[in-house]
């Protein structure tokens, strides 16, 4: 869970409170008008219950939603790191700040309606609907965060105690799966026995961002001249990962974004840098267009997929779809579906046709592979075999779009400056796709897909989406 995705589970969970909190004022009222409708003398006279109408009622209830926003933002029971004991605690300060506030409004504005049974009943609802929520919304997406056994992963330079204390706040930050890589020793710095495990000297980090899948860099060797890991800072921005540096006195340069950011569970701030897209709540919109969009395409294109289906294991036998290793985020490796278009043993026959690449850069493309069937190079040429990938974007390997994932052995012979279109999620279309696919060199490739990334935006995507379609239905660039 990257800090900004954090920044933005915050504001959800924030607003889940406030929705619990009005949903809790009206059970209360509710069970309040039950019970006088109830005829329950004892009971009644107990809890002073008398009928009032709810729309009175409701009207203070507009007033209450920004003082619960504002109680509940103090408390800091956002916080979703910290045991359900301490956010008892925080929902009790908010619950006892939000209901004070409450009877203050309530002699303000003289609503002598308001029954005190009815304020002490509201608080005991409230917490209780607070901690419950708070449980379930946890508990499902720790659900969900653990199909992702990869999680997002961090390597920390340094082996100090700040070092040490970083590394302890990613193990509290539950329900989100982040995973430290490992500690990179620094010279002449002391090395706890507990910064473990240690991977190597910070001299390595560009060979370990190349080798494995590292999403950010934490700098947590205080005290040490910023100057001193130039080198490692220009690895990591080469490759577009993020990094945190422990508060130098001069900013580093060369980085295209920087802010100070505030980890939660750890009391120093830091200085973010990144290459990559930040906004949460866009990259969330992005990803809710994906599962949309896929969703929508696979309902509008089985009809397609089922007679490209019947074609493949007509023409030729073999397996439907074709299944193959690529590079994701970062290098993580995935199964990439497309429909067979070519002969079943393709993969061993390209090496005796490696003299006829056509691309420059590590790539491999010609115009009439023979490798490819009568009925796949109709299913290429409408970019019909691409349309299994929709599986692909609906499990969260790929979007919709964004540079093309590359195979693992290509990402081995990119150059430092071409690994950072591994730094955002692979898309099913992108830039090189409506600008002439194969028509393009590979350098213009690389070139198309940092420029999108450079200068992503939602209506960007939306762009290239409504550019794809005419780039289809003209097979430009196919092959």
């Amino acid at each position: 869970m990257t800090r900004h995705q954090a920044v933005l589970f915050r504001q959800i969970l924030l607003a889940i409170d406030v929705f619990l909190s009005v949903l809790a004022f009206a059970v209360t009222l509710a069970a309040r008008n039950a019970i006088t409708a109830l005829h329950l003398p004892l009971l009644q006279e107990q809890i002073q219950v008398r009928a009032v109408e709810p729309q009175a009622y409701y009207a203070l209830l507009w007033a209450l939603v920004p003082v619960w926003a504002v109680a509940l933002s103090w408390s800091r029971s956002t916080d979703f790191r910290v045991s359900y004991v301490r956010v008892l605690g925080r929902y009790a300060k908010a619950v006892a700040v939000g209901l004070a506030l409450f009877v203050v409004a309530a002699f303000a504005f003289r609503a002598d309606f308001v029954a005190r049974s009815f304020v002490f009943m509201l608080g005991a609802v409230q917490l209780v609907f607070l901690l419950v929520g708070r449980f379930v919304v946890l508990e499902v997406v720790a659900a969900v965060r653990r199909q992702d056994v990869d999680g997002h992963r961090v390597l920390i330079v340094g082996c100090g105690d700040q070092a040490v204390a970083f590394a302890a706040s990613l193990k509290r930050s539950s329900p989100w799966n982040n995973r430290l890589v490992g500690h990179l020793t620094v010279a002449g710095e002391p090395v706890r026995s507990d910064a473990t495990p240690l991977v190597g000297d910070v001299e390595r980090l560009a060979k370990i961002l190349d080798s494995e899948p590292v999403d950010e860099v934490v700098f947590a060797a205080p005290g040490r001249d910023v100057n001193r890991f130039a080198t490692a800072l220009q690895a990591c921005d080469e490759r577009g990962v993020d990094v945190l540096l422990s508060m130098p006195a001069v900013i580093p340069r060369g980085c295209s974004k920087v802010e100070v950011a505030q980890v939660t569970g750890f009391d120093m701030p830091l200085l973010g840098m990144t290459r990559v897209p930040t906004s949460p709540w866009r990259l969330l919109i992005k990803r809710i267009v994906d599962i949309a969009g896929a969703a929508f395409g696979l309902l509008v294109a089985s009809p397609v997929m089922l007679l490209a289906a019947i074609a493949i294991r007509v023409e030729s036998a073999g397996p439907v779809f074709f299944k193959q290793v690529r590079a994701g985020r970062h290098g993580r490796k995935f199964t990439m579906y497309k429909f067979r278009s070519m002969v079943v043993d393709a993969e061993t026959l390209r090496a005796k046709l490696e003299h006829l690449n056509e691309m420059n850069g590590p790539v491999f493309k010609i115009k009439r592979d023979p490798r490819i069937t009568a009925v796949g190079r109709f299913l290429r040429a409408t970019s019909i075999d691409e349309l299994p990938q929709l599986f692909n974007v609906l499990l969260g390997d790929m979007s919709l779009v964004g540079p093309r994932p590359p195979l693992p052995s290509e990402v081995g012979q990119y150059e430092a400056w071409q690994r950072r279109r591994l730094s955002v999620k692979p898309g099913l279309t992108g830039l090189w796709q409506v600008s002439g696919r194969n028509q393009v060199d590979f350098e213009q490739w690389m070139a198309l897909d940092l420029e999108y990334i450079d200068n992503w935006s939602l209506w960007l995507d939306l762009k290239i989406l409504l550019r794809t379609v005419p780039a289809v239905l003209r097979g430009s660039g196919a092959s």
